[in-house]
């Protein structure tokens, strides 16, 4: 029998840094203890104030009813959570499962066949990965070494024409961590706005950041800016899957077309309205990371840190040697991570480290690889 599907996903071949255990084998050798510095999470855990929303949710008795589609009590919790940034509205909000369903839903809205988008690289990489699930084109400009790939926005606004549907950037950078200025993103969206062109700013870590330069600030006046959110990374919830969209209430109206119900369990609701009472926990988490990831950095003299912020918790590390594969040399030392070949622009030389409590022991591995150079 003949399995008619798209053409295009015949030789599709679907990369990511996060493997298939089953496919690829297990992340971890059996009876190998490891310090898996490798996914993005928070290092410090998550808010006590999910403790009663637990037990509040064991004594739930509807069990054979669906969530409280479409979430409005999330979305209220939300508007207050947001008012110092912004004015917004039931309608500029939408609930999705983690910020890549929120992503999977935006590319289905404007991504067709030969349709082009625009970024930069490194960059998250299953934002190109959906392109191409949607027959896409994915085009982008490459942050430069010489400028320890920090972000360029006039080179992305020289590069941007009327052919782009869309233009997507993440911020914080992930693999870097490199924080973008709002008013960098402001000038993109000013520019797009005139080529008719969206921009999709995807705020994974976006609450290791201050709140004043999300892009969320600049959805009341720019029509073109869509801002995807998770409680999987700053909140420390990726378990329960849950992210959501803020933008301007044209699209959401399109949004809602192809959005699809029931995407977030009521668990995980309960879960992520009692979190956004603890604007505590996210203030603390910052700073613990600033300290650790701050002994890290002061660690390397000869592998280079790649332009990053001291309050998000991941970063990008080469060594000066493009023939040596850091990340098994982490590895053989205890230590996993996500390898750079990973990310458009950078080789086998360099990899993704997100911080850990453990910081003595990632100095410590530092060293060793640089005792070696």
């Amino acid at each position: 029998m003949e399995i008619r599907v798209r053409k295009h996903l015949l030789d599709f071949e679907r990369e990511s840094y996060v493997t298939d255990c089953e496919e690829e084998g297990l992340r971890v050798e059996e009876g190998t203890a490891y310090l898996d510095c490798s996914l993005g999470i928070n290092p410090f855990g998550y808010s006590k104030e999910i403790n009663s929303a637990r037990r509040q949710f064991l004594e739930y008795k509807d069990v054979n009813r669906y969530p409280d589609y479409p979430y409005n009590r999330l979305k209220k919790l939300l508007i207050e959570y947001w008012k110092e940034v912004a004015y917004l509205d039931v309608p500029n909000i939408k609930i999705g499962c983690g910020s890549i369903g929120i992503i999977a839903n935006i590319n289905k809205l404007f991504i067709d066949s030969g349709i082009k988008t625009l970024g930069y690289c490194p960059q998250f990489t299953d934002f190109m990965v959906e392109v191409k699930c949607c027959n896409g084109i994915y085009e982008y400009i490459l942050l430069k070494p010489d400028n320890n790939y920090r972000f360029n926005s006039s080179e992305l606004i020289s590069a941007m024409t009327r052919e782009h549907r869309l233009v997507y950037i993440d911020n914080p950078n992930n693999p870097t961590g490199q924080v973008i200025p709002v008013s960098e993103i402001k000038s993109i969206a000013e520019q797009a706005r005139k080529m008719d062109v969206c921009v999709l700013v995807d705020e994974a870590y976006g609450d290791f950041m201050d709140e004043q330069n999300s892009a969320i600030s600049l959805v009341n006046d720019y029509d073109n800016v869509l801002v995807a959110r998770s409680f999987s990374k700053g909140f420390g919830l990726a378990a329960y899957r849950v992210g959501y969209l803020i933008t301007g209430e044209r699209i959401g109206k399109y949004y809602s077309k192809i959005d699809y119900p029931f995407a977030v369990s009521a668990p995980a609701e309960v879960i992520v309205c009692s979190v956004l009472k603890d604007k505590g926990f996210i203030s603390s988490s910052r700073k613990s990371i600033y300290d650790i990831k701050k002994k890290i950095v002061e660690s390397c003299s000869k592998i280079s840190v790649l332009e990053t912020d001291m309050s998000i918790p991941i970063m990008a590390l080469s060594h000066p040697n493009k023939n040596i594969d850091l990340y098994s040399e982490f590895k053989k030392r205890g230590i996993l991570t996500e390898p750079g070949e990973a990310y458009v622009g950078l080789g086998k030389n360099s990899v993704r480290l997100r911080v850990s409590k453990e910081a003595y022991q990632i100095s410590s591995a530092i060293k060793d690889i640089e005792s070696e150079i």
